[in-house]
């Protein structure tokens, strides 16, 4: 099967079945993959699925359309891989409030270099939640993260050591509150432990339980999951906090686009990445953690960046084709 435009076939089943699958390996809270995807001929539009919300823990909807727009990356990434220069707006439609950016496929050339560079890293990165090694990560790693974070409209910055001090004591808070909210630890059982065979985390990718003090999220917390081991965690990790200059829902989706450009370098680079954004999931802690990086900028998601010291498992997804609506054929825009 293959969608058409006034100029003839565009996208073949393959074709299509790449794009969706490829965008459907971003990153999401809770591995909830709150995504739906239309095709109408050479115009693939990306979906919130407010089923796949998380009212409890993510109220605005920030952290929610962040994961799209990490697929609205990866749906980039991919399409490049294929010879297609892309264009995208966010917020396209009025009258479509669901649709959260819309993705242009224009003329087909060889593989862009800049982004189908990158294909090979979709299916490899992964949420790593063990410990780290002992190692540096190399400045100019870091810059490369950074360059890609900035080239989507987002800034990633590096804590040095008093910060790493200052946002530990307000990750003991968060996880503090998290422990005594009944909503957020009942909207997260629904998605977190046991076994999982297309959305949510595992069991299995929890990571062990870290021995001493550690700057690390326990998605587990509060629950009992046996046979998951301890492990000693790295004392010092390296920490970088993703920001945006403004805080609409069109920003939120252009910080999802710079973590997903971020993570996809990192991987290159054959680091692990873990997230640590209950620091920044209550609005007063959030405030605390913008004095970190300054008034001038709004922060939305915590990284923790290292070597993994271990294999870890990964999080399932959907099959694609059951996140696909079939839309109708459009003519092909021109590339804007």
């Amino acid at each position: 099967m293959t969608t058409k435009s006034a100029g003839g076939p565009l996208l073949s089943q393959d074709e299509i079945g790449l794009l969706i699958s490829s965008a459907g390996t971003a990153p999401s809270m809770h591995n909830t993959q709150p995504w739906r995807f239309e095709i109408n001929g050479p115009v693939v539009d990306v979906i919130l699925d407010e089923a796949r919300g998380l009212p409890a823990a993510d109220r605005s909807g920030r952290l929610i359309l962040i994961g799209l727009g990490a697929a609205t990356f990866n749906l980039r990434v991919a399409a490049a891989s294929l010879g297609y220069e892309t264009t995208f707006a966010t917020e396209p439609d009025p009258d479509r409030p669901d649709i959260v950016t819309r993705v242009f496929l224009g003329s087909r050339r060889s593989p862009t270099p800049s982004l189908a560079a990158l294909y090979g890293e979709l299916r490899r990165r992964h949420t790593y939640r063990g410990p780290m090694m002992d190692l540096d990560v190399p400045l100019r790693v870091r810059d490369r993260m950074a360059a890609a974070a900035r080239s989507e409209g987002g800034d990633l910055r590096w804590l040095d050591a008093a910060g790493r001090r200052q946002l530990g004591g307000i990750l003991r808070v968060a996880d503090d509150l998290d422990l005594h909210d009944e909503d957020r630890l009942t909207e997260r059982q629904q998605w977190v432990g046991g076994e999982r065979d297309v959305e949510g985390v595992p069991a299995d990718a929890l990571g062990p339980l870290p021995i001493g003090p550690a700057t690390v999220r326990d998605l587990s917390a509060g629950f009992e999951r046996p046979g998951r081991g301890v492990a000693a965690f790295e004392q010092q990790p390296l920490i970088g906090i993703l920001t945006t200059p403004g805080d609409r829902p069109s920003e939120w989706l252009r910080a999802g686009m710079a973590l997903q450009h971020a993570l996809l370098a990192a991987t290159s680079y054959d680091l692990a990445v873990s997230f640590l954004n209950q620091a920044v999931e209550y609005i007063h802690l959030r405030s605390r953690v913008q004095e970190l990086v300054g008034q001038g900028a709004r922060p939305q998601v915590i990284l923790r960046v290292g070597y993994p010291a271990r294999a870890s498992a990964g999080t399932p997804r959907r099959s694609w084709d059951r996140t696909v609506i079939q839309g109708r054929p459009l003519e092909a825009p021109r590339a804007r």
